[in-house]
């Protein structure tokens, strides 16, 4: 069998034309000249239509957010820090100079009014005391003796025995016996009231809360400065905390005040208290007036902790509230943005009271009737007319 030969009648692939090349360019190199033309012009054309809407509003007045003022209600409470005292703290000092000479008390100890609690010897005392009354007693015989020397001279005075003269001055003399006498007493007294200073007694009923001196010790009398009080006690059965109650609601605060009284080691305990006094006048340097909480001890209480003392105030005249974020710091002062009617707006210094984080009480300036402009942009001032945003109410 010969072997077949190739059939030359199948077609067989072509290769394009040059014709047909050059066209496949020309369409590819024009798309992508249109697909960069589409990049650059587009992006152009946005931007142009962004600033045309910028200087639309540009032209139209700023948009602003408002809100009401509002009044607070009468019920508030004030939290302001403070330290425990003891209702009663007396420094025990010695009234006269000597040695200790017994200790009856120690450290913690419970006393009652008038108990002993140390004793101090002081022998240079008690010798001038035996010399005061020694001289008592000789000021009482040489009373004696000059009275009745006057008697018996103004005697022999009136039955013409010795001059009258004579007899005045045994009656002077009498008289000047009589003064020293006066004197030897008075003396008598004021040292035997020192000496009784030896006992120190308690003055009122308390905790020994430190002792300063033992035994054999020399002590001084007084209580200037550098002299060492004997001891230290506190009156501790109910308590009292100082606080410092701002000007704005100073008006506010009255005896019988309710007060809740927390510590920091638990703080969900509240102790109950009273407002018992106040000072009537504000510190210059602080604005604020020095107000007295007092409460029983019935929790055990250490005086010297640190409280938060929680008032709990009526006020007769609540403040306005406006948020925070309306306040503007301006050079006139914090000042609040005002819209009117008109969508005007008018610029108001204004009076701050407390600051409650969110909102801040405003005592002048403006009313209940106001709106003022949230966020307000350093760009608004006095007579600014603006557009106000839809859907913003009071707070």
């Amino acid at each position: 069998m010969k072997p077949q030969a190739p059939d030359t009648n199948e077609t067989e692939p072509r290769a394009p034309s040059a014709g047909t090349q050059g066209r496949g360019w020309v369409w590819g190199l024009g798309a992508a000249l249109l697909v960069l033309l589409g990049l650059g012009v587009v992006p152009r054309l946005e931007r142009a239509r962004a600033l045309d809407r910028r200087a639309e509003e540009s032209r139209q007045p700023p948009l602003v957010a408002t809100v009401a003022v509002r009044r607070a209600t009468p019920k508030a409470e004030l939290t302001l820090p403070g330290t425990v005292l003891p209702l009663q703290r007396a420094s025990l000092h010695a009234r006269l100079s000597g040695f200790v000479g017994r200790i009856h008390v120690e450290l913690g100890d419970k006393v009652r009014a008038g108990q002993l609690l140390a004793e101090i010897e002081a022998p240079e005392l008690q010798a001038e005391c035996h010399r005061a009354r020694a001289r008592l007693d000789e000021t009482e015989r040489n009373l004696e003796f000059a009275r009745a020397s006057a008697e018996r001279n103004q005697t022999l005075a009136r039955e013409g025995n010795v001059s009258h003269e004579v007899s005045e001055e045994a009656r002077a003399r009498a008289n000047t016996a009589e003064a020293a006498l006066k004197g030897a007493k008075a003396e008598v007294e004021r040292l035997e009231a020192l000496y009784a200073y030896r006992r120190v007694v308690a003055p009122f009923e308390g905790l020994i809360v430190r002792r300063n001196v033992d035994p054999g010790a020399l002590v001084t009398a007084g209580s200037t400065t550098g002299v060492t009080s004997l001891f230290e006690m506190a009156q501790t059965h109910a308590l009292k905390v100082y606080v410092e109650v701002p000007q704005s609601l100073a008006s506010d605060i009255r005896p019988g005040l309710e007060a809740r009284i927390t510590t920091l080691d638990a703080p969900a305990r509240a102790l109950p208290g009273r407002v018992v006094r106040t000072s009537g006048v504000l510190d210059p340097g602080t604005r604020t007036l020095l107000t007295e909480v007092q409460l029983t001890n019935e929790h055990g209480l250490f005086a010297g902790a640190f409280v938060r003392v929680r008032l709990l105030i009526e006020r007769d005249v609540p403040p306005l509230l406006v948020p925070a974020s309306a306040l503007a710091a301006r050079r006139e002062g914090m000042t609040l943005l005002v819209v009117d009617a008109a969508n005007a707006v008018q610029q108001r210094v204004v009076v701050l009271g407390r600051d409650l984080g969110s909102q801040v009480e405003v005592l002048e300036g403006v009313s209940e009737a106001d709106r003022v402009v949230l966020s307000p942009p350093d760009t608004l001032g006095d007579g600014s007319v603006v557009r106000v945003a839809q859907g913003h109410a009071a707070l």
